[in-house]
């Protein structure tokens, strides 16, 4: 008898322990079966990141400017916007998962709108802002055909110093060359 008790309010326990953990929200019929299904507690943490990403790589961007994209923006804001940051959140193989099955794309696209800011959110570090502009404009050139290296040149000059081939440094009179050049041209 004691022990029915036992293992009754063990059992009891244990029931009411589980449903207080992080519920996921049943799957609409639609995507079931999907290769991939994108937890809430993701889907939230993508779209948070996803929205702090945008802010700083466009943060001017309008409804119209996103709508009339050339396909090498729009390339490189669905990379930077959505699968960089999902990348991070749920690992490159299983993003490849979604990419390769139009269930899972679809049920990750659903669970992204579903959480998606409309409200603005606490922007990036200045600094990784900064990085990720600088990388998201590299990349944006090398698409549309324009070449980019991924290293920079240094040069040590005789007397120790470093020059980075900046036109200031290596030609102290380039800047009065241009405004020289532009009163020519007015």
């Amino acid at each position: 008898m004691v022990l029915k008790k036992f293992s009754l309010s063990t059992a009891l326990l244990v029931l009411v322990g589980c449903s207080f953990g992080e519920q996921q929200s049943p799957i609409p019929a639609e995507y079931a079966g999907a290769a991939y299904e994108l937890s809430d507690s993701n889907a939230q943490k993508w779209a948070f990141v996803a929205k702090q990403t945008e802010q700083c790589i466009y943060p001017n961007l309008t409804r119209i400017q996103y709508e009339h994209f050339a396909k090498e923006d729009s390339y490189i804001h669905s990379q930077y916007v959505f699968f960089y940051p999902l990348e991070d959140l749920i690992g490159e193989d299983n993003v490849k998962i979604i990419q390769g099955d139009q269930k899972a794309m679809d049920y990750a696209t659903y669970q992204f709108k579903k959480y998606k800011s409309k409200n603005d959110v606490e922007n990036l570090d200045s600094k990784q802002c900064a990085v990720l502009r600088t990388k998201a404009r590299d990349d944006l050139a090398v698409i549309k055909g324009e070449r980019k290296s991924a290293m920079v040149e240094v040069e040590i000059k005789e007397d120790g110093t470093t020059s980075t081939k900046a036109a200031t440094d290596d030609n102290k009179f380039f800047f009065d060359i241009i405004k020289w050049g532009s009163a020519l041209l007015l």
